[in-house]
């Protein structure tokens, strides 16, 4: 595959080599350019004076430490320039496709800022976009930044194409005319652009098992087959290099390997937390509808949010689980609402983050080997179950996707029931509540709140109601595992009664 893309691509001339039949060589032509980028040197770690003279053989190797390689861009007596104009290197940020190497550009030379420190935050979000300007964004959400998480910065930024046509289009297209080429060369979309704080958090990214791995593995399964058809894991286009420059001294630059996913205005920067927070904060609060404007007319969108929103909400949440599992992602970090959008119709999610921790794609040979079950009476497990005991002694059928559904999942079921329009406070107390009282008055106060949730309903749908939030929040039969795995999940909301 390599070999016919530098021939298709780069109409590079390549021949067997005349000494040994299994090389190939490449013939280069005046067309070739190549530039040479430097994320990270090793250091050579210091050594007490003590212990320069012991035996090397008996110490175990010690990893050399890294630190980023940066460089000063100095000018030039009496003409003075920066980075993002008259100068011959270009400070376009750079991408190239997972998985037919089609290269992008900016479309406007770009130079993000960085500090020394991973926790001074605030100084990843300048922006300088044109010369002798760096424009300061005090909140995510502003100008082109996206986002913020506790490892990385996301920022918008548009891209044009660079490669007059990808390699997939070039086999499958021999024969289109001129014109089909024109379009393909002058490609545009916009990118979410992941920017991690340190080169620790960077080089862990680019692992196999990390994000950059298994977006790459995403995209190519997306690229053969419908398993993302419906869009609900974030759509990874490729990797990318970045020029930054020191928030503290300016002069001061260096390079980034960064990740980009396909910017979409439908989902935006609204995450899960945030409708959350919208969703069950006061009447009197009125919640902008995900893209931070209020509603026209003063309208409160909540009022049509019914029973059968919650439970399509929900239900594209498990699915989006469940997408991940199809295409072989091994976990999944659900322990905070951060790593999921939500669409600005309320009806679909999307997946971020989906490194799993590191932990890549599903190791089938560990299912095929392991089989610990765990201490429990063999009479306590049905004869079709198997289990298997991890470190963290959590016995967890096999296979599924390694995620934390108690931590989370739970909290917004209660509070997409019971909290609408009434805030934290009123979800805990009212949890705590029908957890005390007798069944018979626990449910009749769960059938008042969904009453005032979300209108009167039948006695008989009501009724039905009110006994699956009771079994699911009490965790009773046929709701006692629910959040064991996803498809105990998927069981559990796939019974909220509607109508």
């Amino acid at each position: 595959v390599q070999w016919d893309r530098i021939l298709k691509m780069f109409g590079l001339s390549i021949e067997e080599s005349k000494d040994d039949s299994t090389t190939k060589l490449v013939h280069w032509n005046s067309m070739c350019r190549f530039g040479l980028v430097i994320f990270s040197v090793y250091c050579n770690p210091s050594i007490p004076s003590g212990h320069q003279h012991q035996n090397e053989s008996d110490q175990p190797p010690t990893p050399r430490p890294q630190e980023p390689w940066t460089f000063v861009h100095r000018e030039r007596p009496g003409a003075p320039s920066t980075l993002l104009s008259n100068t011959l290197a270009s400070t376009r940020l750079r991408s190239w496709d997972f998985c037919d190497g089609q290269a992008f550009e900016s479309k406007e030379p770009i130079v993000f800022s960085f500090s020394n420190d991973p926790r001074d935050k605030r100084q990843f979000m300048k922006i300088s976009t044109c010369s002798l300007e760096a424009q300061q964004f005090l909140a995510p959400g502003e100008g082109g930044i996206l986002g913020m998480g506790a490892n990385a910065i996301v920022h918008r930024v548009e891209l044009k194409s660079t490669s007059p046509r990808s390699f997939n289009d070039i086999n499958n297209n021999n024969n289109e005319s001129d014109e089909t080429q024109n379009e393909a060369g002058n490609e545009e979309w916009d990118a979410a652009v992941k920017r991690p704080f340190s080169l620790g958090k960077m080089l862990a990214s680019l692992e196999a098992g990390s994000e950059a791995g298994l977006g790459k593995r995403l995209r190519q399964l997306a690229h053969r087959s419908l398993l993302n058809s419906d869009g609900r894991v974030l759509y990874f286009y490729g990797l990318g290099i970045a020029l930054s420059s020191n928030a503290y001294q300016p002069t001061e630059y260096k390079f980034e390997a960064v990740i980009l996913a396909r910017y979409e205005e439908e989902f935006s920067t609204y995450t899960m937390k945030r409708f959350m927070e919208d969703y069950i904060s006061p009447a009197s609060l009125l919640p902008s509808r995900g893209n931070g404007k209020l509603e026209e007319n003063n309208n409160d969108w909540r009022e049509d949010f019914s029973l059968i929103s919650v439970k399509v909400l929900l239900v594209s949440l498990l699915n989006a689980f469940r997408d991940l599992t199809l295409m072989g992602v091994q976990a999944f970090d659900f322990n905070h609402l951060g790593n999921v959008l939500v669409s600005r119709d309320f009806q679909s999610v999307k997946l971020l983050d989906i490194d799993g921790d590191s932990r890549g794609s599903i190791p089938l040979s560990e299912y095929m080997s392991e089989v610990s079950l765990p201490t429990a009476p063999a009479s306590s497990l049905s004869p079709s179950t198997t289990l298997v005991r991890r470190s963290s002694q959590l016995v967890l059928h096999k296979p599924s996707l390694d995620v934390d559904l108690n931590a989370v999942l739970p909290t917004v079921v209660q509070q997409l029931l019971l909290g609408k329009r009434k805030g934290t406070s009123f979800v805990t107390n009212t949890k705590s509540t029908i957890w005390r009282l007798p069944p018979c008055e626990a449910k009749e106060l769960i059938k008042q709140t969904v009453s005032e949730n979300f209108g009167p309903l039948t006695k008989s749908h009501m009724a039905k109601v009110v006994e699956w939030f009771y079994a699911m929040l009490k965790k009773q039969p046929p709701w006692g595992n629910w959040t064991h795995d996803i498809y105990d999940a998927m069981r559990c909301i796939d019974h909220l009664p509607v109508r």
